[in-house]
């Protein structure tokens, strides 16, 4: 065989090679597309269980938001949330159960004792079609709300999954005081409590979560939130952003 056509003969292998990685690499691009999808309050008010109408009971809310989460994993990518979400107060659990959801991939829920403490929180997201849920669990239910000038710290634990290692989050609580805002033209007084957040082992995160309830129930009237982390998973470190604000659109609970 002569040189030339020995070239064109290796050249036409590479070409081949690459045509095939390029193709493998499309194949796996889309079977792990990401997405990101909105809910509307018919599909998440479909089973909720309704109280007696008053602000803070049984039902469905909503609120005005803005904000995103954001992950680095294999491509990275990012879900922007919808400018109206839904938080709900339902039943279950140590006592009642808060949740908010603003993407049908993404949801936060509280588990509240019937003494108003809290026994810890789940928090779920997916990425790239693969789902993972960690179950924070405190060692025994904790404070959450308190007088004005208290702190207060807290530690609890994630449990390792398939998708995430081992971690502890320590919460240190601090009441800011009473102030007053505003819902549907309506004045409302709020207990405003901030949440510094330091979680090591599987997860290193920091942020800042602020919350103003409405005075005596479980219910945030806003909620301000910004949180960093880094994950070890299957698949190596993976980094966590988060920042988004939510206003309550109505006092009065849907459903």
């Amino acid at each position: 065989m002569s040189l030339s056509r020995r070239a064109k003969l290796a050249w036409t292998v590479v070409g081949g090679v690459v045509i095939a990685v390029a193709i493998a690499g499309v194949a796996v691009l889309f079977a792990f597309r990401d997405t990101a999808t909105t809910l509307d309050e018919e599909q998440v008010g479909l089973t909720v269980i309704t109280g007696g109408g008053q602000p803070g009971d049984y039902g469905l809310y909503v609120y005005a938001t803005t904000g995103y989460e954001s992950t680095d994993a294999l491509a990275g990518t990012r879900h922007d949330y919808p400018p109206e979400t839904y938080l709900t107060i339902q039943p279950g659990g140590c006592g009642t159960l808060v949740r908010w959801q603003p993407l049908e991939q993404r949801y936060e829920e509280w588990d509240y004792c019937d003494d108003g403490r809290m026994a810890g929180w789940d928090s779920h997201q997916e990425w790239f079609q693969v789902a993972n849920t960690d179950e924070w669990r405190c060692p025994e239910p904790v404070q959450t709300q308190g007088e004005p000038g208290e702190s207060w710290t807290i530690r609890c634990a994630r449990a390792e999954t398939g998708n995430a290692a081992a971690a502890t989050e320590v919460d240190s609580y601090e009441v800011v005081g009473f102030e007053t805002l505003t819902v549907a033209g309506e004045e409302v007084e709020t207990l405003h409590v901030r949440t510094t957040i330091a979680g090591t082992g599987g997860s290193a995160s920091t942020g800042q979560h602020d919350t103003w309830y409405l005075v005596g129930t479980h219910l945030p009237v806003r909620r301000v939130v910004v949180h960093d982390s880094t994950t070890d998973t299957r698949i190596g470190a993976v980094q966590y952003h988060e920042e988004a604000e939510i206003n309550l659109t109505s006092l009065i609970p849907r459903g």
